[in-house]
Formats: structure tokens, sequence, C-alpha cells
């Protein structure tokens, strides 16, 4: 039972590193894409009135994309709607017609953050749809009520010994449910926040 509780102990920690990263990294992705976002309405706020439908439809980019993360029914971060007002805001900077060299240098800055929102925003859907392996949760549950199971055998039958028992089973299934949660960031108890990208819609509405 001492090695079975190392192996537990273990594969425990592994996994609650493992999901960790991922939030961080889920995280990272989604203050990038806010920062992006704020980057770029600067960079055709340079460009001048010319861009400013450009800047009303990255704004409209930006308010469905938050949507789409506070959505807890899209798992995969991956909605139609963003994709398409994405393609059509970089669209649409590509077709802008610079008149000297001020516009021609906003109008490559622009195209140079929309590759950084086009990362950023595929990070995210990639590390949404990332998920632990079920063989290693199915193991670790297994490992653990054999561990208990042998506790329970051995232990005296009063009232102290099933309480303990019981919070610590209750300690290590809180343990198992925050790495389950940690790898499912845009839904669920914790999730990671969208109010960057709200912060980068205030700001820029405030730009207008």
């Amino acid at each position: 039972m001492a090695v079975v509780g190392t192996l537990a102990a273990l594969v425990m920690s592994l996994l609650i590193s493992s999901a960790s990263s991922s939030f961080n990294a889920k995280t990272d992705a989604l203050h990038r894409l806010a920062v992006d976002i704020i980057r770029l309405d600067r960079a055709l706020r340079q460009y001048g009135p010319e861009a400013g439908d450009v800047r009303d439809l990255l704004r409209s980019y930006a308010e469905t994309k938050a949507e789409e993360l506070s959505d807890e029914s899209n798992a995969s971060s991956l909605d139609p709607r963003s994709l398409m007002k994405f393609e059509a805001l970089t669209s649409r900077v590509l077709d802008l017609q610079p008149g000297d060299n001020h516009q021609r240098q906003a109008q490559a800055q622009a195209l140079k953050v929309l590759d950084s929102i086009a990362d950023a925003r595929w990070l995210l859907i990639e590390k949404a749809n990332t998920s632990l392996p079920t063989s290693f949760v199915i193991l670790l549950i297994f490992w653990l009520a054999l561990l208990f199971g042998s506790f329970g055998l051995f232990a005296p039958g009063n009232a102290t010994v099933i309480i303990v028992l019981l919070l610590c089973a209750l300690a290590i299934s809180g343990g198992v449910f925050m790495v389950l949660e940690l790898e499912t960031a845009t839904r669920g108890l914790i999730r990671v926040s969208t109010d960057p990208i709200v912060n980068a819609i205030r700001e820029m509405t405030l730009a207008q």
C-alpha cells in the first residue's frame, strides 16, 4: 500500500502540474489576444479616417470573441461567426490603399498584428481541445480506491476513523476535480477570465 500510495501521489502531482501549465497557457493566449486587439486598433487609428469601418469590424470581432469564450456550450472555442469576421477583417486591411509612407507603415503594422492575433486564436483553440488521458484518471481512481479500501480493512470501525477517511477521500476528490476543471478552462467553475478582451473593447469604444 505504501508503493501504491507513492505511485498515486506521483501521478496526482504530474496531473496537477500538467493541468496548471495548460490553464496558464490558455490565460496567456487570451491576454496576448487582448493586447493584440488593442495594438491593431491603434495601428488602424494611425492609418486615418479611411480605416474607420475596419475599426468597427475589429470591435465587432472582439465582442464576438468575448461572447464565444464566455459560452460554456462551446467547448472548442471555434465559433464560425468569429472566424468569418476575422477573415473579413484581414481582407479589409489588405484592401486598404495607403496614400503615403505613414499609411503604408500603419498598414504593415496592422498586418503584422493580425498574424499575431491568428496565432493566439489558434493557440486558444488547440489548448481547448486538449484533455487528460482517460486511462490516467481511471488508473488513479483505481489506485486511490485500493489504498482507501486497505485503510478501511485494517482500521477499527468507529466514528472517528470513518470521519477521517471521508475527509481524506473528500480532499483527494477535490484534487482530481481541480485537475479536471483546470483542463476545461473555457467552461466549468474554474474558467479563464475574459476581462482582458472586455477591457480591450471598452478602450476601443472610448477611443472612437
